[in-house]
């Protein structure tokens, strides 16, 4: 595993570890509760952070890259770090949701490199792969704490 991976790796860990403790903490909550309300707030602001850094990272490794197809990737992660701060202006339960189906839609995306209907050559197959699984966890975090 080189350097990159490594770092990427942590950085996925760590998130993914934000986004579970903040999680953890508002399923121990009622409902009505005000800190309740304050958490998924929180909550929701930490999974628009997280998706305007997902939709961008597809912008750089385009841009490095300059793969086949890979003005449809800019593209796309601009649209996603355009809804990154849409989560952000709604209330916390919208938001939650509208972060939960765009990390899901990231994570279809990053599976459509793969059988080559985005750049293939974008970045590595563990990569994409990895980051999708990122994407899917996130996603069940917020909808975990949004059913609730």
């Amino acid at each position: 595993m080189n350097d990159t991976a490594r770092v990427l790796l942590t950085a996925a860990v760590l998130s993914a570890a934000v986004v579970a403790m903040l999680a953890w903490r508002l399923v121990r909550l009622e409902i009505d509760e005000a800190e309740r309300l304050i958490g998924e707030l929180r909550l929701m602001q930490w999974a628009g952070v997280l998706l305007a850094a997902v939709g961008a990272i597809p912008i750089g490794l385009a841009v490095a890259t300059a793969a086949p197809l890979a003005h449809l990737d800019i593209a796309l992660g601009a649209i996603f770090v355009g809804i990154a701060g849409f989560v952000m202006q709604r209330d916390p339960r919208e938001g939650l949701l509208v972060a939960c189906t765009a990390l899901l839609a990231h994570a279809l995306l990053d599976i459509a490199h793969r059988p080559g209907w985005l750049a293939a050559d974008l970045a590595p197959r563990w990569y994409t792969v990895g980051c999708a699984v990122h994407n899917v966890l996130l996603a069940a975090l917020c909808f975990l704490i949004r059913r609730r």
